[in-house]
């Protein structure tokens, strides 16, 4: 009987035994197992461990920062929707299409980004000479403003480079080609940084738009009808220029003309900016921008004596049109967003 007791006992002590192993051994699975298929709704942060004195302690690993993208807009931007017109009436009837208003101007400070190739054959025809006016300086401003863009866009590449150079990366060879040709472009000998920052600079919208009116006679004059000239810019050598009819005897320059309003508005942005007679205005227009102060129009018009033969003359009256047509209100107006046009109806 005994013997037999004996026998059961050590039967269920290793039936007890071996459980207790199995249990064991399933629990250091469970423990010890790496998850498998995890989604990606369900995948668990990596972690990082740092030694804090001396324990471990286990802190969620950062998200890796995202490489800094510098994005600098192409340099040849086109205008994004350039209209030809006939007439001033098709000019108005696209201007009200588009909801353009000076009005509107003066309050947000948004302009339509619509760009004419050339203005009306018949703005002279319009008798109300503020009505001549008012679409003369809707047809310049945006002009004006996209050549100031493309200004900024150099700036900014410029800026971009000059802070690669103060980090001592090289440049590459595209960064070069570009430099000497902005150089060339802004008559300098060579692609020095600060220089071409001085000379790379917007021109303030209120005298771009005096100086356009009074060398177009608000639109109207010959030059500005047929060679889209708002500047009365000069040239003595080529042929892609106009006689004037009162030159005097002896003399030979022409009035540069031009395929499209737009590619004399950058001329004379780059004359401004290039020309050694106009030094003062880009000195003055460095020390504006290095005090912190807006870049004003009249005080910059002083220093364009060298403009024209009227000398001071010119000058007084490029400060009077800008006085007596409120025209620094618009040096703060920016382009608006990219407009889709409607094709005109029968009656356009």
């Amino acid at each position: 009987m005994i013997r037999n007791l004996a026998k059961k006992l050590t039967f269920e002590r290793f039936g007890i035994a071996f459980m207790g192993l199995c249990v064991a051994a399933l629990f250091t699975m469970v423990a010890t197992d790496e998850p498998k298929n995890i989604s990606e709704a369900t995948t668990l942060p990596a972690v990082a461990k740092e030694p804090a004195g001396d324990a471990m302690v286990v802190r969620p690993m950062p998200e890796p920062m995202p490489e800094p993208v510098v994005r600098i807009a192409p340099i040849s931007v086109k205008p994004t929707q350039v209209a030809m017109v006939g007439s001033s009436d098709k000019l108005s009837n696209l201007l009200k299409q588009i909801d353009y208003h000076l009005d509107g101007v003066r309050q947000h400070g948004t302009v339509p980004r619509l760009f004419l190739a050339n203005l009306p054959n018949d703005l002279r025809d319009i008798r109300v000479v503020g009505e001549r006016k008012v679409m003369f300086i809707k047809t310049a401003l945006p002009l004006i403003l996209h050549v100031n863009e493309l200004i900024l866009q150099d700036r900014e590449q410029i800026k971009s480079l000059a802070a690669k150079v103060e980090d001592y990366e090289p440049l590459s060879a595209d960064d070069h080609d570009w430099l000497a040709s902005k150089a060339e472009e802004y008559s300098l000998d060579k692609a020095d940084l600060a220089k071409m920052l001085h000379h790379i600079d917007v021109i303030p919208p209120s005298l771009a738009l005096a100086q356009s009116a009074e060398e177009s006679g608000w639109g109207t004059s010959r030059f500005a009808q047929q060679g889209n000239a708002l500047f009365g810019q000069r040239i003595y050598k080529g042929t892609n220029g106009i006689v004037p009819k009162r030159r005097d005897k002896g003399k030979t320059h022409k009035v540069r003309a031009f395929s499209h309003l737009i590619e004399g508005v950058k001329s004379y942005a780059r004359n401004l900016n290039g020309h050694a007679a106009y030094k003062k205005f880009r000195a003055l227009r460095a020390r504006l921008r290095h005090s912190g102060q807006g870049l004003d129009s009249d005080r910059l018009a002083r220093t364009l004596v060298a403009y024209s033969e009227r000398g001071s003359a010119y000058v007084r009256t490029i400060r009077s049109i800008i006085r007596v047509n409120d025209l620094q209100q618009y040096d703060k107006a920016r382009l608006g967003q990219r407009l889709t046009l409607r094709p005109p109806g029968p009656d356009a």
